[in-house]
């Protein structure tokens, strides 16, 4: 079964990210289901409101996270390969957040928390 991890703070996880640039998600799929293989997300630009739940599968051969992190919150679902889990994204002000794996720092995607 899929481990999900799921945590709310008030920044600790993010010291040093708090200038960071929001990442381009000019074109964003509504949905609820991202898909994770050969170190990508797709749809890569995911629109979703806060407490919506994405469903994450990991089709790739590689264990995988779908980690949004903000100046408010972290969320994360961490998904063995070939499995899934559901998320629930973090009641976060609108706007774009970053999207990456903890195990693959070089796959990114976006959120966009819409109202």
């Amino acid at each position: 079964m899929a481990r999900l991890v799921a945590a709310t703070t008030l920044g600790l996880m993010l010291a040093g990210c708090g200038g960071a640039e929001a990442p381009v998600c000019e074109n964003p799929v509504m949905g609820s289901i991202v898909t994770m293989a050969d170190f990508s997300y797709e749809p890569s630009c995911i629109e979703a409101a806060a407490g919506d739940e994405l469903e994450i599968v990991n089709d790739g051969s590689a264990p995988h996270t779908f980690t949004v992190e903000s100046d408010d919150a972290v969320a994360e679902a961490d998904v063995p390969a070939g499995e899934r889990a559901t998320l629930t994204v973090p009641v976060i002000s609108e706007g774009t957040y970053p999207v990456a794996c903890t195990y693959h720092p070089q796959m990114e995607a976006a959120l966009r928390i819409a109202g």
